[in-house]
């Protein structure tokens, strides 16, 4: 009577990616007992994680199950060297059904931090060298003090949800320079205030500024006061969205600008001052921002 060969044994996972595996106390054929969800992966595919923060020391964490066609429930742990930016990772399974995973950020998170993930399907050559994927079965923030994965939460666009709020200390440029902010790459802003000082110097000679958002060489938009700056005056100027202008005779103007303002990588919020003296200094550069991921910049 023939009989099948065994099923082949199935090699550990390489390094940085953690394996355990335990027998089953319930035994049960996989082909009658098929997991809910239809992600099967093959010998040759890969499991692929593609993340993008606006960390600058970021490690994350992802913990994986999968059933084997033994009938074994196998799990694995990977955790992501410290990186910025973007970074790629995959994952063999050799064979079976993906059940779940779930990741969050383990190092480098905090305060204004985002981290956007991407799980795929695909198959290389070599190990870690990502080709056009098969499959894009979910994608979504995770955080730091909480878990996110699939299956749970649908999945989103880099784009979508509320965006997180990011308080930003800006550059302080050189005496009688003006400011320039620029968004950095792979980013999508929601300006919802902006403030700085300027600081005028003993040299006689009425001050005028002005906000511009530009991407440096075209003007998407330009705002300023018809109020002097006088020699030896420090005023502070708040850009607000929706806002209309006000002089609290305090030394405090509100500058109107367009509700809400789209940002994206390259452009940059600018101040030009008709009149600025070579002793002027702004300072005190201070946003706020409702910010995003994006993959087309």
């Amino acid at each position: 009577m023939a009989t099948a060969p065994p099923l082949p044994t199935q090699p550990p996972n390489p390094p940085p990616s953690n394996f355990q595996t335990s027998p089953n106390l319930v035994t049960f054929d996989p082909k009658s007992v098929v997991p809910s969800q239809t992600l099967y992966l093959q010998r040759n595919d890969y499991l692929g994680f593609n993340i993008l923060t606006n960390l600058t020391s970021a490690s994350v964490r992802i913990n994986y199950r999968w059933l084997a066609p033994n009938g074994e429930i196998k799990e694995g742990e990977l955790d992501t060297p410290v990186f910025s930016g973007n970074n790629f990772q995959s994952v063999p399974l050799y064979e079976g059904w993906l059940l779940s995973f779930g990741a969050r950020v383990v190092g480098g998170g905090g305060t204004g931090s985002w981290c956007f993930l991407q799980a795929m399907v695909f198959r290389s050559a070599t190990a870690g060298a990502a080709t056009n994927p098969h499959s894009l079965f979910w994608q979504g923030f995770i955080g730091t003090n909480a878990s996110n994965g699939w299956p749970g939460t649908p999945a989103k666009e880099i784009t979508d949800g509320p965006g997180t709020l990011i308080l930003i200390a800006g550059a302080t440029p050189g005496l009688g320079a003006e400011i320039s902010e620029i968004v950095p790459s792979q980013r999508r802003r929601t300006l919802l205030s902006f403030r700085a000082r300027l600081t005028t110097s003993a040299t006689v000679a009425n001050r005028f500024p002005s906000f511009l958002i530009s991407d440096g060489v075209n003007t998407a938009y330009r705002v300023g006061t018809n109020v002097a700056q006088a020699a030896s005056i420090a005023d502070a100027y708040c850009l607000s969205p929706g806002a209309s202008f006000y002089n609290d005779t305090n030394t405090n103007f509100l500058i109107p600008a367009p509700t809400l303002i789209q940002l994206r990588t390259s452009l940059r919020i600018l101040t030009s001052t008709v009149g600025i003296q070579a002793g002027d200094q702004w300072d005190q550069v201070q946003y706020l921002v409702l910010e995003w991921g994006a993959w087309d910049t």
